[in-house]
């Protein structure tokens, strides 16, 4: 089973041509199946799903990283999920 993945993605500006082009760069990965602009500690949560670890050392390294404007990235991996609601 693939581990459920999410990045916390910190912005170095937030003027509108750096945030847009983050927006647009970011939509077109496919392994980012959502993306939250958020509140708090982070500006943006993505939902992340890759085949393994190995895989998301890969993407984070040499895909998610390298997206315009990003400062850092702080990765979050899931031991347990609870609960799978959808609307």
């Amino acid at each position: 089973m693939a581990p459920a993945l999410f990045a916390g993605v910190r912005l170095m500006r937030h003027n509108r041509g750096d945030v847009a082009a983050f927006e647009r760069a970011v939509v077109q990965l496919p392994e980012v199946v959502h993306v939250h602009h958020v509140t708090g500690n982070y500006d943006y949560l993505l939902q992340v799903e890759v085949a393994d670890l190995p895989a998301y050392e890969d993407f984070h390294a040499n895909r998610l990283a390298d997206l315009p404007g990003v400062a850092t990235v702080s990765s979050y991996v899931t031991m347990k999920t609870l609960s799978t609601h959808t609307p």
